[in-house]
C-alpha cells in the first residue's frame, strides 16, 4: 500500500489509528526500567503521538501516520518480542 492509498482508505486509516492509540498508551504505561532497556526507541515521541490521536484527531496527518507505521513499529515489535522472550525464561 502506498502512502496515497493509505491516505485515501478512511476505514483502514481509522482502524490503523486506533491500534496505534492502543500502542501508544500501553508504551505509556511501561516502566521506566523496561523503557531504558531501548533507548533507541523514542518513548516521549510515541506518548506525544498517542496524545495527539486522542486529543486532536481531526488534525492528524495520514502521510504522518503512515510513516510512523513504517518507521516506528518494527523496532517496537522486536523490542517487545525481546522482552517477551526474556520473561519466559
Amino acid at each position: 500500500m502506498t502512502p496515497d492509498d493509505f491516505a485515501a482508505d478512511l476505514p483502514r486509516r481509522l482502524a490503523v489509528e486506533r491500534a496505534l492509540e492502543i500502542v501508544c498508551e500501553a508504551a505509556r504505561r511501561l516502566p521506566e526500567n523496561i523503557k531504558a532497556r531501548d533507548e533507541t526507541i523514542d518513548w516521549q515521541r510515541m506518548v506525544n503521538f498517542g496524545n495527539l490521536l486522542r486529543h486532536a484527531y481531526h488534525r492528524v496527518d495520514p502521510q504522518i501516520v503512515f510513516a510512523t507505521v513504517e518507521r516506528d513499529l518494527p523496532p517496537l515489535k522486536a523490542f517487545a518480542e525481546r522482552i517477551i522472550r526474556e520473561s519466559e525464561r
